[in-house]
């Protein structure tokens, strides 16, 4: 395989032979093409031409072979991908989108087959080491496959309109999703979670048990260091704040530590190809992260946790379907006065909450109020919108009441397609008096059945 020579020049005399080189493979052909004609037209001596290159095919391919070369010594791909978006191979956009103009169809062929197999031969090694050898050489083949399609359609769109980064994510989307790299290495769904609270450690202490048929605890991602120590004996990776790193060892990421984590790690996963599970579904009521969230090419998916009902309300008022299927729904959740403290209430607010000795209305208004205002206590809201489309219209009560030993949601929903009324009193998870104890198990059915 040809390459770029080490110990070459500044970069701009190699970018200035790759250009006389494309120039001339353009205007006479690459077979009629020599290394004279191209140090004659670049204004070099031979010997500099040879301090970069060992070859005139180098110079459609020598970018690349920079990329390939930091592929060598890394086993990430998301960052492999992003090098090659800073240093993008120019000459070789030029190459593929004039194969037949410059007469470089057969080293386009030969050297892409040569190059794909290399990558593929370093990302089978990598996993290898952690899988069966079958499944490490099938699915190696179909992420370098993945990447090299990537390059070519970046290319044959117009390398200049796209950012190559994303498009060769795009094409590792489709390969994860073809089912032959789904699970990398392993038979399992391999998940990673962030965050390590109630709801958090209650997932991974299941997960690192084993106690999810079909499915693996890639690791968790935490924001202070020690606090995967409360799993001591279970073998729990910690990722500390790398979510690069979670990204490129699971197949799944799943949210449990709010809302914030969801606006901050989010968009970055799903536009790095994974799917993405949040508990935190308050984050959906701003409407620029929705967008960022959904917007692929990883799949966002909801736990709706505390509240049932949602399936017949997303049909009711499915797009398309029934005309006026939902047009108003409500929501009143009464709940333990002092779990409803929050940090932006004054002392004697806060005072008064735990003071209560009868029900009050603490809010009445959207949900995006909601949301801002009670954060981890409204997530069902956004649920209800989310399910029903109606983010402007829907209503959401919230009663503070001294004696409640659980929490109830009240949902009432109206539209073309019926009436609906649901309620449902959830115990309260005393390790996050916020939250209630099914919220964790609504997680793990959502993973058991995402591995099975």
């Amino acid at each position: 395989m040809t390459s770029v020579a080490r110990g070459r020049p500044q970069a701009s005399s190699c970018d200035t032979l790759a250009e006389a080189a494309c120039e001339l493979f353009l205007e006479q052909g690459y077979d009629a093409t020599t290394v004279a004609d191209i140090t004659r037209r670049a204004g070099v001596s031979r010997s500099t031409f040879f301090n970069y290159f060992d070859g005139k095919a180098a110079t459609i391919w020598f970018a690349l072979d920079a990329f390939l070369a930091e592929a060598s010594t890394t086993h990430r791909l998301s960052p492999m991908a992003a090098h090659l978006a800073e240093n993008p191979p120019h000459t070789l956009a030029l190459a593929i989108a004039n194969a037949e103009a410059m007469g470089v169809t057969l080293e386009l062929a030969t050297g892409r087959a040569q190059r794909q197999a290399e990558l593929a031969a370093l990302i089978t090694e990598r996993i290898h080491t952690t899988g069966d050898p079958l499944v490490a050489e099938i699915t190696g083949a179909a992420y370098a496959a993945a990447v090299f399609a990537g390059i070519w359609r970046w290319a044959e769109r117009g390398a200049g309109a796209h950012r190559l980064d994303t498009i060769i994510t795009e094409a590792l989307s489709v390969a994860r999703r073809s089912g032959l790299v789904d699970r990398p290495g392993r038979g399992d769904l391999r998940v990673s979670v962030i965050g390590t609270g109630a709801i958090g450690a209650r997932v991974i202490r299941e997960l690192a048990s084993g106690h999810i048929a079909g499915v693996t605890l890639a690791g968790v991602v935490t924001r202070r260091p020690g606090t995967t120590e409360q799993f001591e004996g279970l073998n729990v990776t910690d990722f500390g704040s790398d979510i690069e790193r979670a990204i490129d060892e699971s197949d799944l990421i799943v949210e449990c530590a709010g809302i914030a984590s969801v606006a901050e790690l989010g968009p970055t996963i799903v536009q790095a190809g994974r799917d993405l599970l949040i508990v935190s579904i308050g984050a959906l009521a701003d409407p620029e992260m929705r967008t960022s969230l959904t917007a692929g090419p990883g799949r966002l998916r909801r736990s709706s946790g505390a509240i049932g009902g949602l399936d017949i309300l997303r049909a009711a008022a499915r797009p398309g379907g029934i005309p006026g299927g939902v047009t108003q729904v409500t929501l009143t959740s009464t709940k333990r006065a002092d779990s409803l403290i929050q940090q932006w209430m004054t002392e004697g607010e806060a005072a008064r909450l735990r003071g209560l000795t009868s029900q009050e209305e603490l809010f009445s208004g959207t949900v995006a109020e909601a949301v801002t205002k009670f954060p981890a206590s409204l997530n069902v809201a956004s649920a209800l919108a989310d399910a029903t489309g109606l983010w402007e219209a829907a209503r959401v009560r919230l009663i503070a009441d001294p004696h409640a030993t659980q929490t109830t949601h009240e949902i009432a929903a109206s539209g073309e397609a019926g009436d609906y009324h649901f309620s449902l009193s959830n115990v309260v998870n005393e390790a996050n008096v916020t939250s209630s104890l099914v919220v964790a198990e609504a997680v793990l059915s959502e993973i058991a059945t995402l591995a099975n």
